[in-house]
């Protein structure tokens, strides 16, 4: 299964939903979001469910990307962009729609050292790495998503 959901300006989250997924564009994990919100850690996994289920994302990147896409969240404060190849926007766009690396190999067909690579080397362009969530964060920050969904809604029928 794939988070392939677009986004849609229909769902809305409730402001504790909102935190909790704010908190998850930060990078924290489960348990500092539980300990920044003063909740149990399966409290704050409730929250992001119940989010992910109103948002159509199968996983925290791709919510935390609609959250952004939709207004749900404030866009970041905008930042300069760091240079990323092609191949490197393909895959964070991927991940915008929630796709692990395992599904973005059927997606990309190149041999599977090169993805992790490339998947490596944008979380670390991003200063985001082990904090995918974030990279979606610093994405729209530096305005690669904003641009990536121009171009899905320009394609779309």
């Amino acid at each position: 299964m794939t988070g392939t959901a677009r986004p849609s300006a229909q769902f809305g989250l409730t402001e504790r939903e909102v935190q909790a997924v704010s908190l998850a564009a930060e990078g924290l994990k489960i348990q500092a979001i539980a300990r920044r919100l003063s909740v149990r850690p399966g409290t704050v996994q409730s929250r992001l469910k119940f989010a992910r289920l109103k948002t159509g994302s199968v996983r925290t990147t791709a919510l935390v990307h609609q959250a952004y896409a939709s207004g749900q969240l404030s866009r970041p404060n905008p930042e300069p962009a760091v240079p990323l190849s092609a191949e490197q926007v393909l895959v964070l766009g991927y991940l915008a729609e929630g796709l692990t690396v395992v599904d973005m190999q059927a997606q990309v067909r190149w041999p599977e050292w090169r993805l992790r690579e490339t998947y490596g080397d944008l979380l670390a362009a991003l200063d985001a790495t082990d904090r995918p969530a974030y990279a979606i964060k610093r994405a729209w920050a530096m305005g690669y998503l904003k641009a990536y969904e121009q171009t899905i809604q320009q394609s779309a029928p």
